[in-house]
């Protein structure tokens, strides 16, 4: 346990007062002995000697004013010895007959104090200026070790202090307990008696006491400085002062204004926080407006009352090269003092770098014995997870990052509240902060609450209806609820500028309203910038985009930003929020020309990053910027606004910004695609640039270029085949391997394209050259292994079965060479086991059973030998299935059952970790486990195994494949038989008739 900067002098005197209340004053009968202090609410310790020789009947303790009653429970020795003083460890334990009320006991240290350490003891002695037996204090120096006690001086130890707590000011925690005087007849200094007599004498207790002090504990939080930590990660905490909700429409949104509304998502949380295995990495995914925010806040609090240090990783914080270092340092700090702890990355897919290195710090510092909880929000699970996998592949951390990893969708409603209670309690709360409860709720806001996509939709319809009535208005339900509360907060910054800058100015008249939109719009596509920095922004925006404008009053109009919209520190404006509401004035601005004036050097000024500190800055702040404008364009996922206006305008700008500066947009803008669902209209944009750009812009767009299917795919190829196509640089062997690197990837984005004949070609041409590479050196037979594979796999997607099952003997062969060489190498080894899984399928369809067994065991053996981090859980199910059905058609039908089960069993773990991913798997695979116990006549769990594959597929979204249409009537036939025979199950075939009813009138 370290503490963070030192005990200050706050800290320190809360610790003493703690110390005093533990402390109890011993009696017989009338008679003051000693002191004691408690280390469990029920049991203390003493001096043996202070109660040695007592008549045990009459001992009592003085705990916080009460009397006890107590019982001697041990003597260390049981006799004082021959000496003058009571022999080592002079130690007694003694159990009180109540229990203290509210009182844990001191908390005792790990060791010893350390020479030359100032310490505190605290007990009862006779000698202060008030009469009687009275609370008193020493403050003493360690001298260092005298025989098995430890040595103090300086201050004058008096009779009764003897069995008194001794408080380490280093560490605080008690270190020891005072034994007596140095002299035994004189009063400088004494000797104490260590902990480790404590642990020597009594584990039992020792251990006790360290359980009942823990984080969230007062003794644990001051010591460990949990409140400084806390501030220090993740800024003041929520609440505090000068951090009272804003006052726009925009703000009483993003802010929580609203009483939290308990949803079981957040029990859900709570518990995955507390297990005790692997699950490090949790993403929530759901549109914007779902609730995300607000859930994870509210889970940071409830788990900072818990002891939990919690928050959002600040994207200052880790945007900055020394701060991130500095920050990173404080967390594993945190965690190597034993506090649990959860870091909440908002907008994930905006934040990868910052996720990868928090992940890779802490496995590099701290691996093992910590509690820590990564969550992820945002709109979609994938490519983020794709993107995360790969970044975390290149940190080397996958293993333990990705192990026991979740995903989960949140729903954009609450399910456990009724829309029109919502809509109620929020009017009414709204109402209240507003000053207007004399408004009255139309009732039509709450009877097409439920139309509201999400949550945030129905604050806004609530909201909006109070604004609406309190400037005497009538409300009506119309357009988005969230463009309506855009209007009102535009509205309110209208009012502002009015106030501050007169009503006759440049920014009056409808002119100038609208050119006050689009410098409203500034501070959000151009986050975190300094007072200095948003006024020259603002200023070259006003310039540009407004040339025939009036001057503008700049430094006026960023104060009245800054008093809207103020950062918790320092002199920056935050953004809009709700993000959504940044993404409707985004739309808002570009479509209508006044404004964003002139478009193109509306966007030019606020991508112009020349003025920032350092490169890393600038890149971060387009890719900002960028990222921004992909949402507003519509490159989310659900929810999305897939057409508007403001699209064919955003385009054209991006498009002509993107041809002006090419060297700075797009590698940002290929960055910002890689990790949207819809990445289309970006990589639309940059097409007609890559196609004529020079080759080291390729090459910079090269190491951008996500490695798995998205929409990005045929950009991809256009960058790889220019690639290809430019003239070698060189022909020695690294060159020609990174070549065949290329058109390996090459051929799987031309696949991906649906250009499969090009696909096949430059998989062929990949094996050619590394066959070509391995005849000179052994060292390339992984890059030919994969390329052999690759060409298997492409081969066979073009049904060519006979070749592909060549290339894939060969590949498999390969991979046994390399695993035999180095048998630790965990992604050769999942590389061997998705080629044995091929080479299964293979076999399997050309009807040599035995050999596609083999290979599914061996593949199965592979995926196991893979930490789980490392495992793609597609291999080790294919190989799994495909085991199954090859042992049942040679008749080895428990083998295969015992196969089939471990796929359901990993696929059921799998769906609770990713629902998103593998829940449509789920049916298939259960109804062949199903079909499988039929052959075994084993007809009870196949209709249990069949039920649950026909309830999971009926659950499913409803899809028009006559392939899943034909296989749940096959099921369900099979569930009637089952049902007639079967008496235990036999109630439930009228519920089979019902579902096999209505499918048969959609088939029809």
């Amino acid at each position: 346990m370290t503490t963070h900067k030192g005990l200050d002098g706050e800290s320190l005197e809360r610790l003493r007062i703690l110390t005093e209340r533990n402390v109890v004053a011993l009696w017989a009968g009338e008679t003051f002995c000693g002191t004691g202090f408690l280390v469990t609410p029920d049991t203390a310790l003493t001096c043996a000697h202070v109660v040695a020789g007592r008549d045990r009947s009459g001992l009592t303790a003085t705990v916080e004013g009460r009397t006890v009653a107590i019982e001697v429970v041990r003597l260390t020795p049981e006799e004082k010895g021959a000496g003058s003083t009571y022999g080592f460890p002079d130690l007694a334990e003694v159990r009180l007959s109540e229990p203290a009320h509210d009182l844990h006991g001191v908390w005792l240290g790990a060791g010893p104090p350390t020479q030359a350490a100032s310490v505190s003891v605290h007990g009862f002695s006779g000698d202060t200026l008030d009469p009687g037996v009275q609370p008193d204090t020493l403050h003493l120096t360690v001298a260092g070790r005298s025989g098995r006690f430890v040595r103090l001086q300086w201050d004058k130890v008096v009779q009764g202090f003897s069995g008194g707590p001794v408080l380490d000011t280093t560490t605080g925690r008690v270190c020891g307990m005072l034994k007596a005087s140095r002299h035994e007849k004189g009063a400088s200094g004494g000797w104490l008696i260590p902990v480790s007599a404590v642990e020597e004498c009594s584990p039992g207790l020792l251990q006790r006491n360290h359980a009942a002090h823990r984080p969230g504990t007062v003794w644990f939080d001051l010591v460990g400085d949990r409140r400084g930590r806390q501030a220090d990660l993740f800024g003041p905490e929520p609440g505090g002062p000068g951090q009272g909700f804003g006052n726009t429409p925009a703000q009483m949104l993003a802010r929580g204004v609203m009483p939290f509304v308990d949803r079981p998502e957040l029990g859900e949380l709570k518990n995955w926080c507390y297990e005790l295995d692997d699950q490090l990495l949790r993403l929530l995914y759901a549109p914007g407006g779902s609730g995300k925010t607000r859930l994870a806040a509210e889970l940071c609090h409830q788990l900072r009352n818990m002891g939990w240090i919690a928050g959002f990783a600040d994207k200052r914080s880790l945007g900055d090269p020394l701060r991130r270092t500095r920050w990173l340092d404080g967390l594993t700090a945190a965690l190597g003092a034993g506090f649990p702890c959860l870091v909440v990355f908002d907008y994930a897919q905006a934040r990868i770098g910052d996720i990868s290195a928090v992940m890779a710090h802490i496995r590099r510092h701290l691996p093992d014995g910590i509690t820590l909880r990564v969550l992820l929000l945002a709109r979609s699970e994938e490519p983020l997870w794709q993107a995360l996998r790969e970044e975390f592949e290149e940190q080397y951390i996958e293993d333990w990052a990705l192990r026991s990893a979740s995903s989960h969708r949140l729903p954009n409603t609450l399910t456990a509240k009724d829309p029109a209670a919502l809509v109620t309690e929020a009017f009414g709360e709204f109402a209240r902060l507003l000053e207007c409860s004399w408004v009255l709720m139309p009732p039509s806001l709450a009877q097409r609450a439920g139309r509201q996509d999400s949550i945030l939709g129905m604050l806004a319809a609530a909201l909006d209806a109070v604004l609406t009535l309190r400037q005497g208005e009538e409300w009506k339900e119309g357009d988005d609820p969230l463009a309506r509360i855009c209007r009102h907060e535009i509205t309110g910054w209208y009012t502002l500028l009015e106030d501050r800058l007169g009503t006759g100015g440049v920014l009056a008249g409808r002119t100038g309203r609208l050119m006050a939109e689009g410098l409203l719009l500034v501070p959000t596509l151009a986050q975190r910038r300094s007072r200095g920095e948003l006024t020259e922004l603002l200023t070259s925006v006003r310039d540009t985009a407004f040339p025939g404008q009036p001057p503008v009053n700049v430094p006026a109009v960023q104060a009245c930003l800054r008093a809207l919209y103020p950062a918790e520190e320092g002199d920056h404006v935050t953004p809009l929020e709700p993000d959504r509401l940044g993404e409707i004035l985004v739309r808002r601005v570009l479509a209508e020309p006044e404004s964003s004036g002139d478009d193109v050097a509306y966007l030019t000024a606020v991508l112009n990053v020349s003025t920032l500190r350092d490169e890393q800055a600038r890149t971060k702040a387009v890719s900002d910027t960028l990222d921004v404008l992909a949402r507003a364009r519509g490159c989310t996922t659900v929810g999305r606004v897939a057409d508007h206006p403001a699209h064919a305008v955003l385009d054209r700008a991006l498009a002509h910004l993107v041809r002006a500066n090419p060297q700075l947009l797009v590698p940002a803008l290929v960055t910002v695609a890689a990790r949207v669902p819809h990445a289309e209209p970006l990589a639309d944009l940059l097409q007609p640039v890559l196609r004529t750009c020079s080759t080291d812009l390729l090459l910079l767009v090269e190491s951008r270029l996500p490695g798995y299917a998205s929409g990005l795919s045929a950009l991809s190829a256009l960058v790889l085949q220019r690639l290809l196509q430019s003239p070698d640089t060189g022909s020695d062997d690294s060159d020609r391997q990174l070549r065949l690197r290329r058109l390996r990837r090459y051929s799987l984005r031309l696949e991906e394209s649906g250009l499969r004949d090009d696909a096949v070609r430059a998989a062929d041409e990949a094996v050619v050259l590394s066959r070509d590479l391995v005849r000179g050196s052994a060292r390339y037979r992984s890059d030919y292994a994969a390329a052999l594979h690759n060409l298997s796999l492409l081969r066979h997607r073009s049904g060519e079965t006979a070749s592909a099952l060549g290339l894939s003997v060969e590949a498999v062969a390969l991979y046994r060479q390399l695993i035999e060489d180095n048998p630790g190498m965990w992604h050769t080894l999942m590389d061997m086991a998705g080629a044995l899984s091929l080479l299964a399928l293979l076999r399997l369809g050309d009807a040599q059973v035995n050999g596609a067994a083999r290979d599914a065991a061996e593949g199965v053996m592979r995926c196991v030998q893979v930490p789980e981090g490392v495992r793609q859980d597609d291999v080790y199910l294919t190989c799994l299935e495909i085991l199954a059905e090859c042992r049942h058609r040679t008749g080895r039908t428990e083998e295969a059952l015992s196969s089939s089960r471990q796929a359901v069993e990993r696929l059921e773990e799998l769906v609770r970790l990713r629902p998103g991913r593998y829940l449509t798997r789920l049916p298939d695979t259960l109804q062949r486990h199903g079909f499988g116990l039929i052959q075994a006549a084993r007809f009870s769990e196949a209709y249990r195994a069949l039920s649950r594959a026909a309830l999971e597929r009926a659950a499913l979204p409803v899809r028009t494949s006559r392939r899943l249409r034909e296989q749940q009537i096959q099921v369900l036939h099979v569930l009637l038989e089952l049902s007639d025979e079967l008496d235990e199950f036999a109630h439930e075939r009228s519920s089979w008739v019902e579902m096999k009813t209505v499918l048969d009138s959609h088939v029809s």
